[in-house]
């Protein structure tokens, strides 16, 4: 039987935690668990949630000790890994992330563009206090950071952490698309076995094979030029989500050498998306409504009952599953595969060496490799180099509170471009964060 653990979960009034906690479940014959300590800053979303996680547990799971704290010093005392997911100004700032911008023309989104930027800059700021409340515990303890914007985050915990080998950053969103990709190629995933190369919500799909080592890559790319490509959960998905996908093959009408990730549509179509997007409506609005309104709301009702059946369960099979098999991986060195986030080093040996870039690799009791890719061809390597450029000023704006850095680091965003906008943008979004986040002029 495999050694249990403890693990804490760091942000666990999330909407998100309760099919964790479900997939927790599931995978516990793989993945066992001595005690879950759930831990939030806000106690009152913490409530809302603690009757449904208790209740799983107690049914599904009754060897296993559930804390539920407020207090870091109890949440990081002694644990194996902190499942952290944090979102700084919650979804009250989501919103200013997503409505600011598209007052101004810009795309309003939450990870990409000046709403990443903004969300970025909290995110960082909260990660640096988690980091330094778990390593006063204990230097070994795991962190599998789930936090956004992926890309910005991972890059400034590595400069300011450079010597901590235990923080891992994770994204599902590859991990999302082989799942559609399995679907439409009626395959298990599993099954597929991907090359890839990018940074974070920026990379691209360059080879798919089944196990045999059968070309996938050819039909799937063929059948995304020819038919409009949907997630695999499409039926639970809103509109804008769908929209979302089939951009992928727009994209692929101008450039079908590779299959990119859906974000790369912000950067392409952001004058479209602006377009048919509504200022007092987006996406934190529609999660609200959908997705957050029935866990809520599930919970609230499931948490009053004496007892539960598997049913009443909620598991999430992406988010979920990557972040349990992930921590699976760690523990019992499995070295399984992963799109990892790493140092490039040389694994593109034509791109920045200290770049965060997202590839193909493995995850064991060391952490992360990435394999060797090898070179990426020019237009890749532009506009993945002003990415980077974007990313890497964003991080320095922060360290150093540099107004100057945030404006190059918005003007070089493809969403944005023009000096003036980044300006207007980045002055709203600096009054709109003025308790998370200050910049000054050197």
């Amino acid at each position: 039987m495999r050694k249990s653990h403890t693990i804490t979960i760091s942000g666990a009034g999330s909407a998100r935690v309760p099919a964790l906690v479900g997939t927790l479940v599931e995978y516990k014959e793989r993945f066992p668990l001595n005690k879950i300590i759930l831990y939030d800053i806000d106690m009152e979303r913490l409530q809302y949630m603690e009757n449904y996680d208790r209740l799983v547990l107690r049914t599904f799971y009754p060897e296993v000790e559930v804390i539920v704290t407020t207090d870091p010093d109890v949440a990081y005392a002694n644990t194996d890994f902190v499942f952290c997911q944090m979102r700084a100004g919650k979804g009250e700032m989501r919103s200013v992330d997503e409505k600011l911008p598209l007052k101004q023309g810009l795309v309003g989104q939450e990870t990409c563009g000046p709403g990443g930027f903004a969300y970025g800059m909290r995110s960082l700021a909260a990660m640096k206090e988690m980091v330094e409340q778990v390593r006063k515990h204990s230097k070994d303890t795991w962190i599998l950071n789930y936090t956004n914007p992926a890309a910005i985050v991972a890059l400034g915990l590595d400069r300011m952490f450079p010597d901590d080998k235990r923080i891992l950053n994770l994204c599902d969103q590859p991990f999302s698309l082989l799942k559609s990709f399995a679907k439409i190629l009626e395959v298990k995933q599993e099954d597929l076995f991907p090359r890839y190369f990018g940074l974070n919500h920026f990379g691209w799909f360059t080879e798919l094979k089944d196990k045999e080592g059968n070309d996938l890559f050819d039909k799937l790319r063929d059948f995304l030029k020819n038919h409009d490509f949907k997630p695999f959960n499409a039926e639970q998905r809103s509109k804008s989500w769908l929209d979302t996908y089939v951009r992928v093959n727009k994209y692929m009408q101008y450039f079908d050498e590779y299959i990119p990730t859906t974000y790369l549509q912000y950067y392409f179509f952001g004058p479209e998306i602006v377009a048919e997007s509504d200022p007092n409506y987006t996406r934190v609005d529609e999660a609200r409504d959908s997705r957050e309104k029935e866990v809520f709301e599930t919970c609230e009702r499931i948490g009053k009952q004496v007892t539960m059946t598997k049913e009443d369960m909620l598991t999430n099979s992406v988010f979920g599953n990557l972040m349990v098999e992930v921590a699976e991986s760690i523990a019992y060195d499995l070295n399984n595969e992963f799109v990892v986030l790493v140092k490039n080093n040389g694994i593109l040996t034509n791109f920045e060496k200290d770049a965060i870039v997202e590839v193909v690799g493995t995850i064991g009791k060391d952490g992360a490799k990435g394999y060797p890719f090898g070179e990426i061809k020019p237009f890749y390597k532009g506009l993945m180099q002003a990415q980077y450029d974007y990313e890497l000023l964003t991080v320095e704006a922060f360290m150093e509170k540099d107004y100057v850095k945030a404006l190059q680091a918005l003007t070089l965003n493809r969403t944005v471009i023009y000096p003036e906008k980044a300006k207007a943008v980045l002055d709203d979004l600096m009054e709109a964060n003025k308790d998370y986040w200050t910049l000054e002029v050197k």
